[in-house]
């Protein structure tokens, strides 16, 4: 029998413990925890106030006296299921998604049909980037309880990593309406519905959730995306300062938004090592590799754009170039198959790849360290769908981030980044992790087998009025700043007849720049907006074009390069930041510098002039198109062999166990670059 001491002292501390359920239900956590506190000092051993101390700890943030809890709750009682949900569920917030997954699993052992458990489980996985295991765990909770807003929210998420926006939408959606207060699925909510191109709602929904948070970086960053990609630069800017208001300023920005908005360096930097240490954080680093030597170089190039985007429209003609006798050429995967004839020859011109697309980061890591990978090359940093968790594993002695991203990943785990010394002067080198490895002529690499239709449309097919002077930028709208919006308006009003030709990238960026250019005293249907074609009806269709206007900070890319391929002229002005000093590097290596300004009032001056004078315009033309084979731009055996050249001397350092440095080679002679020799 019990004795009355013991007795009484149960009775208080049912009491106790009714009270800070009570507390905490209430949302007085503090107070619970003080009340859960005074009964653990009269039943020590009692599993399920650990427990419940451990989540009213968890509501306050406190998450390692949370887990400690939980960890004893457990040690009390290993068949006790609700404290191993709830370690799992903080281990993952501490950035420590496998350890989650263990404590999940666990859980899930003692109770195979536990919403929670699978749903904490399915975001675990997702943390890992281990997606099809997520969305089975996750659609197994929506099965056993089609009400859990939590697991809807979770494989929205799922679904939004893997590309597929209409599914994300749906989940994101279900888990909103279930639970209206469920505020962290917003932002992914609003990240689904920019992907397609429903602007508007997506910054309904950002501005939702601001009324709730107003300093939800987060929401911020989403309100500052729509706003960029609608040329509402009004709210842009506004969104901007209140972002550069919170702590950690611009760092809250995705790091490639940032580029978008800003010539910055250092806010590039502080932005990129966020995101570098949340990478590395999640990530399980596999073990050093052994010793090897192999007859040729093993590189791997990883992208998710090995389809009919820039990115592979770039590369193509290098893969195949590359020298089979020296270099062993590895793909990997993880992006879709849109059944397009550039995917094939891209895969087709790797001698293995990887469809990384349904496989962690972990196993893509993984597959390369089996193949002994001994460079790795990233070819996405941090723009949209990336994965540099897949590099945080270190799957290759030497990993280089190349073409993708222009700026640094600011990543312990990217050694090397490819570029030349117009993108990153030596001066700007600070602003860099990574050792800098500079090319002679141009950083980007270009396709010279691709095809310019024979047909050219007229101009009353396209838009354009007959005889008027075409100035053109076929940037995505987001690229468009008020600033340069500015000299294209001057412009227009001090060459008459004029016209602007954009690309037309969604309806609310053109009736922005339609109701900018008004509001500049300039007729709005001077403004022509070319919809999106297939690669070579767009190429064809630049011969309506008389002068590229480039876009600052980010500079035309791709669209510079196939401007100039097609004989188009191209301004730019530079800026500090890689992004801002592309279309330099490239009017540099197609022999036309005098097209790089410093500032937008010689822009101006510049592209003034050569709208007034055909002759000069005549002549930049005849350059690009007369010796197009032979500029260095466009010379891709060249360019592959000075590449290769680069990656021998990064496996040579390696090789010799010296860390990686930064070097820049020079320029080679023919026969140089037929032998594969670097100087």
């Amino acid at each position: 029998m019990l004795s009355a001491e013991r007795l009484v002292a149960q009775t208080d501390v049912a009491q106790l413990y009714a009270l800070a359920v009570a507390q905490q239900r209430a949302g007085a956590s503090a107070a619970a925890i003080e009340t859960y506190g005074r009964c653990l000092s009269l039943s020590p051993r009692s599993p399920e106030i650990h427990n419940n101390l451990g989540t009213a700890l968890d509501q306050l943030g406190r998450l390692e006296e949370a887990v400690a809890c939980f960890e004893r709750a457990v040690a009390l009682d290993p068949a006790y299921v609700r404290p191993l949900v709830n370690l799992g569920r903080v281990l993952r917030l501490q950035a420590k998604p496998s350890e989650a997954v263990t404590s999940l699993r666990q859980a899930l052992e003692l109770s195979p049909g536990n919403p929670a458990a699978l749903t904490n489980l399915g975001f675990a996985l997702a943390d890992l980037s281990r997606s099809r295991e997520a969305m089975d765990a996750l659609r197994r909770a929506i099965a056993l309880d089609p009400a859990l807003a939590e697991a809807h929210h979770g494989l929205g998420r799922v679904l939004l990593d893997r590309g597929d926006a209409s599914g994300a939408l749906h989940s994101l959606r279900t888990a909103v309406t279930l639970k209206p207060d469920l505020l962290d699925a917003y932002p992914l909510l609003a990240n689904a519905l920019i992907l397609l191109q429903r602007l508007p709602e997506a910054l309904a929904v950002a501005e939702r959730l601001l009324e709730a948070r107003p300093e939800d970086a987060n929401a911020l960053a989403v309100r500052l995306n729509c706003a960029t990609k609608m040329c509402d630069w009004d709210r842009a800017g506004t969104t901007l300062s209140r972002i550069r208001r919170l702590p950690g300023g611009a760092a809250k920005v995705q790091p490639f938004l940032l580029l978008a908005i800003g010539d910055d360096p250092a806010e590039h930097l502080a932005a990129a090592r966020s995101r570098a240490e949340a990478a590395a954080r999640a990530r399980v680093q596999l073990p050093p590799p052994s010793p090897r030597v192999h007859d040729r170089i093993r590189v791997a190039y990883v992208s998710r754009d090995f389809f009919a985007h820039a990115t592979a429209f770039l590369l193509a003609e290098l893969l195949e170039l590359h020298d089979r006798s020296a270099f062993e050429v590895h793909g990997v995967s993880f992006g879709p198959d849109d059944g397009s004839p550039l995917r094939r020859r891209v895969l087709g011109a790797f001698d293995a790849w990887l469809e990384g697309a349904d496989k962690s980061d972990l196993e893509i890591a993984t597959w390369m360290r089996e193949r002994e990978i001994d460079i790795a090359v990233d070819l996405k940093g941090y723009t949209a769908y990336s994965r540099p968790g897949i590099f945080a594993c270190r799957p290759a002695p030497v990993q280089v981030s190349y073409l993708g991203y222009p700026a640094t990943m600011a990543a312990p785990f990217i050694d090397y980044l490819i570029a030349d010394p117009c993108v990153i002067p030596e001066a700007e080198q600070e602003f860099y992790t990574e050792k800098i490895v500079y090319l002679p002529d141009s950083y980007q690499v270009n396709d010279r087998q691709r095809r310019i239709a024979a047909e050219t449309p007229t101009r009353d097919e396209v838009g354009l009025p007959a005889g008027s002077f075409v100035f053109c930028c076929f940037n995505n709208n987001w690229k468009i700043t008020a600033p340069i919006f500015d000299v294209w308006m001057r412009l227009l009003a001090r060459v008459p007849g004029s016209v602007l030709w954009l690309l037309e990238d969604n309806p609310w960026a053109a009736e922005n720049l339609r109701r900018e250019a008004a509001r500049r005293s300039i007729d709005p249907s001077r403004l022509v907006f070319a919809r999106r074609a297939q690669s070579e009806i767009h190429l064809a269709r630049h011969r309506l074009a008389d002068l590229f206007l480039d876009t600052l900070p980010y500079n035309a890319h791709t669209t510079a390069s196939d401007a100039l391929w097609c004989g188009v002229p191209v301004i730019s002005c530079a800026g500090r930041s890689f992004a801002a000093r592309v279309a330099a590097s490239l009017l540099s290596a197609v022999g036309l510098p005098e097209l790089v300004t410093g500032s937008l009032e010689q822009y101006e001056a510049l592209a003034f002039a050569l709208a007034r004078s055909p002759a000069m315009l005549a002549a930049l033309r005849a350059r690009l198109t007369g010796s197009r084979a032979t500029l260095p731009l466009f010379d891709t055996t060249s360019f592959c062999r000075h590449l290769e050249a680069a990656y021998r001397r990064m496996w040579l350092m390696h090789r010799e166990g010296r860390p990686p440095l930064g070097f820049a080679l020079e320029r080679m002679t023919d026969a140089q670059a037929r032998g594969g020799q670097a100087r």
